[in-house]
């Protein structure tokens, strides 16, 4: 509606000039909450006093300034609502422009112009009830797991006893916002009560009961928000540990294991050189034997290679190399990924498996390992894990699947121990000098045995000494380290464990009962 005011400046002829004004369209307006509008008002002069023409479009006014405000039946009728100015100055089409921001629940009122003269002119505005709301929803946290979103649902009609798991599944009614700032659900149904959950990923959530809201801003309501427990059920690592800390009681076990096996290298042998020949001749032909013992004692073999070798090499040509193999072997358990695997769970409980992948780079079949082991899992509200396990392995096993990285670092044109071996103590010159010393020297040794019969005759003998020392535990020899580990894990978005940082302690026990402390680092991913 609009109303003509009072007089205006006087007119050239000297009659009085009048002002009226209008909003276009002059016709009540039916907003939303929160809806903006942008409002135009028409200021125009009226003709003088005695002059009619009905065809005739009153002029608008150039610059006039136009006062804007809001009114209504009583103080709580415009409640929030908002105009983006109160003084505009029409242009030169006496036109004044305003925005008006809808107040957030349902109301009426009327938004006025009015000039400094007295006239004034008013729009009516009703506000329409949605039936719909914004709730602000506040996420609280206080757990170790890293956040970087939160994810908020209301769900009408329903009670958080009603939803199963942590978090409670969503409903329709969905946003997200980053840390730190308020979750807004919009269209939110007024008079219902609501479920309103929280969650981030998968791995932490909340649930709170929100009573019927009403239509307006301020919905606020503040949810509290748990961890998961650590979803073992889902959690397969790639585990790893290894002797890093320094620990000479454990390294001593490990070396007297080491030296152990060693000693069944020789056989029921006296020296080096009398093995090596005794394999030889047990690597000969059945019908061969004898007359490689008469060659062996007829042309003194033993004294042969002792004399070629030096007596002093002589006497450990077997052991050394064998002894300084298998202790540097040892080192490989002081690495972080010593023993190496994968950690499955076995069900959704307690318990789980390692199925060891590694030891010190050798197979765990070829160490001496069984398959897998039974591993006691654990976590507290920290998400720090709790592994308990005991693995066990045959000693002679083990300490030789470790010897094959230095020995074949060694000899590079090997590729295992016993190919190593034979480079070492050298069967091409061994055979060479039982040619020589033969039965028909230069051509056969024994029982036409020729060069290359010798060559592989030794190293048959070298595989074979290297047999004894791998088979030296039997299988009832062995070794047991009881482990206890614990680590921090990073958690996935279904709570499951996709990474372990940690350390771990333990006792060797030996097959002898002597037993040793270690520790060192662990860590899964």
């Amino acid at each position: 509606m609009s109303s003509a005011g009072a007089s205006g400046d006087a007119g050239a002829d000297g009659a009085d000039v009048a002002i009226t004004l209008k909003f276009v369209p002059d016709e009540p307006i039916t907003l939303e909450p929160k809806q903006r509008r942008e409002l135009t008002l028409q200021a125009r002069q009226s003709p003088p006093m005695g002059v009619v023409d009905p065809s005739a479009e009153s002029p608008p006014v150039g610059q006039l300034s136009i006062r804007f405000g809001l009114t209504g039946a009583d103080a709580t009728s415009t409640a929030d609502a908002v105009l983006d100015a109160t003084d505009v100055v029409t242009d030169e089409n006496g036109l004044a422009h305003v925005t008006l921001i809808a107040p957030s629940k349902p109301t009426m009122f009327n938004v006025r112009a009015s000039t400094m003269a007295g006239v004034s002119t008013l729009q009516g505005v009703t506000v329409s009830a949605t039936r719909l709301t914004t709730l602000s929803v506040q996420p609280a946290y206080s757990g170790p797991r890293p956040v970087t979103e939160w994810t908020a649902s209301a769900l009408p009609g329903v009670s958080c006893s009603d939803l199963e798991g942590n978090p409670p599944r969503d409903g329709d009614l969905l946003a997200s916002s980053p840390p730190g700032e308020l979750v807004l659900l919009r269209k939110v149904p007024v008079g219902v009560n609501l479920a309103v959950t929280v969650r981030a990923g998968h791995y932490i959530g909340g649930c709170v009961n929100q009573g019927a809201l009403s239509e307006g801003d301020g919905n606020q309501v503040l949810v509290y928000a748990s961890d998961r427990p650590l979803n073992f059920a889902s959690t397969n690592l790639s585990l790893s540990l290894g002797a890093t800390d320094a620990h000479p009681a454990f390294d001593k076990l490990l070396s007297a294991s080491a030296t152990t096996a060693a000693g069944s290298l020789l056989g029921d042998a006296t020296s080096d050189i009398a093995a090596l020949l005794d394999g030889m001749r047990e690597a000969s032909a059945e019908s061969d034997r004898d007359a490689f013992e008469t060659a062996r004692s007829e042309n003194a073999w033993d004294v042969a290679l002792e004399n070629a070798y030096g007596s002093k090499s002589a006497a450990r040509c077997l052991r050394d190399p064998v002894q300084r193999w298998l202790t540097a072997g040892l080192a490989a358990l002081d690495a972080p990924d010593a023993f190496s695997g994968k950690l499955e769970p076995l069900g959704g409980g307690a318990v789980a498996t390692f199925w060891p992948s590694f030891v010190g780079g050798a197979s765990p079949d070829v160490a001496g390992l069984p398959a897998y082991f039974p591993v006691l899992w654990s976590a507290d509200s920290n998400d720090t894990v709790q592994l308990g396990l005991e693995l066990n392995w045959q000693p002679s096993r083990l300490v030789t699947a470790l010897a094959v990285a230095p020995a074949v670092s060694e000899f590079p044109a090997a590729s295992n121990v016993e190919q190593a071996l034979s480079l070492s103590v050298g069967c091409e010159q061994i055979a060479a000098v039982l040619l020589a010393a033969g039965e028909s020297p230069g051509l056969t040794a024994y029982a036409s045995c020729d060069q290359g019969c010798l060559v592989q005759a030794c190293q048959a003998s070298v595989a074979a000494a290297w047999s004894r020392v791998q088979l030296s535990s039997g299988p009832m020899d062995i070794d047991r380290l009881k482990v206890t580990a614990s680590g921090t894990a990073q958690v996935g978005d279904d709570a499951r464990a996709i990474a372990l940082s940690g350390g771990w302690v333990g006792v060797l026990t030996t097959k002898d009962g002597d037993t040793a402390s270690a520790s060192g680092l662990m860590s899964g991913d």
